[in-house]
């Protein structure tokens, strides 16, 4: 029985199947994407979200609500209740409403076991395609069967299970008290989003598997219209210009991307403030800032290199062992040395990687009682191609400076008032927003070259300095200790 419909539905996932998805994929993201670390944030995000959650349809599940370090604006609900919604949803949204309506959409997703549907589909049509097979004897037929049997009513399904999430979602929000509307106009401002970053409004497509913004929008303002919301009613969501005023100050300075405290990269070069050190990447590799590791990947895609903390500790060597205990990986041409005044550790591996095996050069660095694994790697090749700038890379792996310390800054979101007669170029400029005027206006749901009313309170991107954690400044370097061989520091 459907906990959100009432209908009787054919599951094949059991509800302690979506538990340990639940509980796989949680870590899974958290490893792969990362969850902010913004106390304050979090918070916000999760007390709005249980208010909605107490009014689900299905109350059999633990809701959880979290930000995800995804810059794009996005959200999506897991089978057990953990719902994810990512920083840029934040940057987007211009009330509680609009973040509510998202809240509550995917735990419509939730409530109505759309994951568990779709299991129940995809286990479905596998055993029809296994018929057709045998019943056919046709291998190419059963496949063409399979295609349009299959694919088609898969991608309506897709559909259909938007819509309803839409539908469940302003039913929550109804019943929390929270304007339904907010859907419709978080929508309108998806859609723009769109239009900016795609040059067009995504049209309905037979092959879509997510109902185009315009449709959705039309069906969520036609909606709103008919739940039971008014706004002198008890716990009701204020007029919009005093829920926006309430929401810009809920997520003023907030950092727009992945926060400064989780390092950042100026050009090639790596900086972690609140851990103290810096480490430069190879010149024009594709470099990635992930919560498990950072890395970078060669042009021609077949050679990487990843930083990584291991863990606690002072001594390299003995941490080289762990780990080739750990992974079960024999270590050649193990050679103590130092990286400028730090202890190290080099050696050879063939490394079982998310990439493919590596032929790797490892080396493990001791700084301020955390040893660090610096890997570089070859797929399908001899590492005496890419050896050089390996070294390069383990050994310009050095405390941070003060002065680059200082440098560092982070892109937070703020808000300013237009002042008589003003524009939206003219306020940009004013308040140095290093947002474009496009993205301005439309993060702020206004024509570009309209006209401000005085007062008017506009968001907008400002740069401005990091300052680490409190204790998370550099200390010295750790002390010396003998060793076999020298490396020097690169700049």
């Amino acid at each position: 029985m459907n906990p959100a419909t009432g209908r009787r539905e054919v599951v094949l996932m059991s509800a302690e199947d979506e538990q340990r998805i639940d509980v796989e994929a949680t870590q899974e993201i958290a490893a792969s994407v990362g969850v902010a670390s913004d106390p304050a944030l979090n918070r916000y995000v999760e007390s709005v979200g249980r208010v909605l959650a107490a009014h689900s349809p299905r109350q059999d599940v633990n809701y959880t609500f979290q930000i995800v370090e995804m810059d794009e604006p996005n959200a999506f609900a897991l089978p057990g209740g953990h719902i994810f919604m990512s920083r840029g949803i934040l940057v987007l949204a211009n009330t509680e409403a609009e973040v509510a309506a998202v809240l509550s959409h995917e735990i419509g997703h939730v409530a109505a076991r759309h994951a568990a549907k779709l299991d129940a589909h995809v286990k479905t049509l596998g055993l029809a395609t296994l018929l057709g097979d045998i019943l056919s004897g046709s291998e190419e037929e059963s496949h063409s069967a399979a295609e349009t049997a299959g694919s088609n009513p898969f991608a309506r399904y897709q559909r259909d299970q938007e819509r309803q999430a839409d539908s469940i979602g302003q039913q929550i929000a109804a019943q929390a008290g929270v304007d339904p509307g907010g859907m419709a106009r978080f929508l309108t401002e998806l859609d723009n989003y769109s239009k900016l970053k795609e040059g067009f409004s995504m049209p309905q497509t037979y092959w879509s598997t997510h109902p185009a913004t315009r449709e959705r929008m039309a069906e969520a303002a036609s909606r709103a219209q008919t739940e039971a919301w008014k706004s002198g009613t008890p716990g009701a969501t204020p007029p919009y210009e005093d829920s926006r005023d309430a929401y810009l100050d809920k997520i003023d300075g907030m950092s727009v991307k992945r926060p400064a405290s989780e390092g950042v990269f100026v050009e090639d070069r790596f900086f972690h403030a609140d851990l103290g050190f810096s480490l430069r990447f190879p010149y024009g590799w594709e470099t990635s800032n992930e919560p498990a590791r950072v890395m970078a990947i060669a042009p021609k895609r077949d050679g990487v290199v990843l930083l990584e903390l291991q863990g606690s500790g002072s001594d390299p060597i003995a941490s080289a062992r762990e780990y080739a205990e750990q992974e079960a990986l024999p270590l050649e041409h193990g050679t103590p040395l130092r990286i400028g005044e730090l202890p190290a550790f080099r050696a050879s591996a063939i490394v079982p990687t998310a990439f493919g095996a590596l032929n790797a050069e490892i080396t493990w660095v001791a700084f301020n009682n955390r040893v660090y694994r610096l890997l570089g790697g070859m797929r399908g090749g001899q590492v005496s191609k890419y050896q050089g700038l390996f070294r390069k890379f383990a050994q310009s792996f050095r405390p941070i400076t003060p002065e680059e310390t200082a440098s560092i800054q982070e892109l937070r979101v703020r808000s300013a008032r237009a002042l008589p007669g003003e524009t939206l170029s003219e306020l940009s400029a004013r308040t140095h927003n290093q947002w474009d005027l496009t993205f301005t206006s439309v993060a702020n749901g206004v024509f570009a070259h309209d006209a401000l009313k005085p007062g008017q309170r506009i968001k907008i991107a400002v740069m401005e300095p990091y300052q680490p954690a409190p204790g998370a400044a550099p200390v010295p370097a750790n002390p010396p200790a003998p060793v076999a061989s020298q490396d020097h520091a690169a700049n």
